[in-house]
């Protein structure tokens, strides 16, 4: 290829000192190679073009079927409904400063009971994932509340005679049902709180570990509440478990007769069975029956997976009688029972309990949490 050298120093008056000129390539590109490019660019852009086009057509047609499809059918309006709240200005760039009405979404979620629907049409009217979308307008909390709400819709309709529930997630997202007796199918940690991040491990040695202990396979865990979280940060699915110590109870738990316990472990069926009656229990693991007759069932025990319906110490606390008599201490983390009403004055800040036995007590609302 010939190169053309270009001149193009020059000297700006006599007093400047002079300088060689500098000499640059310039490299020419033949008119059949100016064509070729310009050929690829447009062919390039003619493919995004269309791609676009093609792509905004069919995100058009499935959101044109998806509307269609709202009068008959409520997922389609609970994921409109869930979209409008989370961004009510209808400008989608604007959504992630448009604010979000999180009452419209508690609301909402109390009518969905199918939410795979639900989310499958909200993809299909937004391209976007709804449960993405929630996590990102929504608090952990919140975000908790969300599904623990679904699932109670349908929690009550999981509950068949078979064994176990075959997967980690029941029908309608609800991961247990109250009263169902867990199992453990293999070695897995029982938790004071929903929270995966700590494994036992020894750099954790000081942290602050939620692990109560680990269940050996075939060992009776407890009875579900109902209640369940969702760990988003570690990806694992918890039920809570519940149990009364009986007397007789052995090792550690022949501290703690007459006190209720409230732990987590994991729903997946990879570690866990769920059976609805002690016969089905017995007869996959024999041995877990012997511990029925100290962990025994809460009474009621459905009323647990609804918010605001337990009284929880928080600290060693004095129980009062009916004329706030002092009638026992008890430690914290425990489960008193059901809230009745609070009594607030100048210096009095007490919680009336009815207890899992019928009782009623006083306790200093100070000393523990409503959930």
């Amino acid at each position: 290829m010939d190169i053309h050298w270009k001149e193009t120093g020059q000297q700006s008056d006599s007093n400047a000192h002079s300088v060689d000129d500098l000499m640059i390539p310039e490299l020419p590109i033949s008119k059949d190679r100016q064509q070729k490019i310009l050929r690829g660019l447009m062919i390039a852009g003619g493919l995004y073009l269309g791609y676009r086009v093609t792509s905004k057509a069919i995100r058009n047609m499935r959101s044109r079927n998806t509307s269609v499809l709202a009068d008959q059918s409520p997922e389609v309006r609970q994921a409109m409904g869930l979209r409008s709240a989370m961004n009510p200005s209808g400008v989608s760039w604007l959504m992630w400063s448009d604010g979000t009405k999180e009452d419209a979404i508690a609301q909402i979620a109390s009518q969905i009971t199918n939410l795979d629907a639900v989310a499958t049409a909200y993809r299909n009217l937004y391209g976007r994932e709804l449960m993405q979308d929630l996590q990102g307008e929504l608090s952990t909390d919140k975000f908790n509340s969300f599904l623990q709400t679904i699932s109670n819709n349908r929690i009550n309709r999981n509950n068949g005679s078979g064994s176990s529930t075959g997967s980690g997630n029941g029908p309608g997202g609800a991961y247990t049902a109250p009263q169902r007796m867990i199992v453990a199918k293999r070695s897995v940690y029982v938790r004071t709180s929903p929270d995966a991040s700590y494994h036992g491990s020894w750099y954790e040695v000081g942290e602050n570990k939620n692990i109560y202990k680990t269940a050996s396979a075939g060992e009776f865990i407890g009875y579900a509440t109902g209640k369940q979280h969702f760990d988003s940060k570690n990806s694992v699915k918890f039920i809570e478990v519940a149990f009364r110590v009986g007397a007789g109870a052995p090792g550690a738990l022949a501290s703690k007769v007459g006190q209720s316990m409230l732990l987590w472990v994991s729903s997946s069926s990879n570690y866990i069975a769920q059976f609805t009656s002690e016969s089905s229990l017995a007869q996959a693991y024999p041995n877990a029956r012997a511990q029925l007759n100290y962990m025994l069932p809460i009474p009621g025990l459905g009323w647990l997976s609804a918010p605001g319906s337990r009284i929880i110490t928080t600290q060693t606390a004095m129980v009062l009688g009916e004329k706030f008599e002092p009638v026992s201490q008890v430690p914290g983390d425990v489960l008193l029972g059901y809230p009745v009403m609070s009594l607030d004055g100048n210096a009095m800040h007490y919680t009336l309990v009815r207890t899992l036995d019928g009782t009623d007590r006083w306790i200093n609302s100070n000393h523990v949490r409503t959930e």
